[in-house]
């Protein structure tokens, strides 16, 4: 029996741990554009979250070349996911119940879809979602709402779960008006996401299973 309630993930740092492909994709590119320049420990932690052009604008000026590199950093990036993701615990097995359950199960990232999918297909998660949204997908990304609002439109849901790493989740999850959830494994640390007073916080991905039933029960 399908459900009325989504269970929205994000996908880089809530499902898989992609830290250190996009450690190597940045070192990559700026090795090519900005050789001399040497990147610290806070510079790599800010470029999880946000999206390429915003990361990237703040180091270059010409669009021209921030879209060079890009492409740039999205060919090496592509063509590295088996020598540097990880997907977290459980989280094979808790799609696998969700599903079973009934809840329709959707991915909203702000990467490009392209790559989402080579993530969510090296570890064969794919099948249990039944959408998946990219930044290609939407005029605003995250904090902005759209990709959930889009999302939950499309499964056809009037309530939702969004799991994600980072405060543009839970900002995106509270400005769609639905329920937030955070995760503990982010290596940018939890501070900032608990200021936001989010729903629920996880430990293991296994951990939405009981709040997910929760939240149904009770409307």
């Amino acid at each position: 029996m399908k459900q009325d309630l989504a269970i929205i993930f994000d996908l880089d740092g809530t499902l898989l741990d992609t830290e250190l492909l996009i450690r190597k994709s940045f070192e990559h590119a700026f090795k090519q554009y900005l050789p001399d320049y040497r990147l610290n420990e806070e510079e790599y932690l800010s470029f999880l979250g946000p999206t390429l052009q915003e990361s990237f604008s703040r180091y270059f000026d010409d669009q021209k070349i921030i879209d060079e590199i890009i492409d740039c950093y999205r060919e090496y990036n592509h063509s590295h996911h088996e020598d540097f993701v990880t997907m977290y615990p459980t989280v094979k097995e808790t799609l696998e119940i969700l599903k079973e359950k009934g809840y329709p199960l959707a991915v909203v990232t702000s990467k490009y879809s392209v790559a989402a999918y080579i993530g969510l297909d090296l570890f064969e998660i794919t099948p249990y979602f039944d959408i998946v949204l990219g930044c290609d997908h939407v005029t605003n990304v995250k904090p902005d709402p759209e990709g959930i609002i889009k999302a939950m439109q499309e499964l056809s849901c009037t309530k939702a779960v969004y799991v994600g790493d980072n405060i543009s989740d839970i900002l995106a999850a509270k400005n769609a008006h639905v329920y937030s959830v955070g995760v503990n494994w982010t290596p940018k640390g939890t501070k900032e996401i608990e200021k936001l007073n989010p729903d629920f916080m996880l430990n293991q991905m296994d951990e939405l299973i009981e709040f997910v039933e929760r939240v149904n029960k009770n409307g």
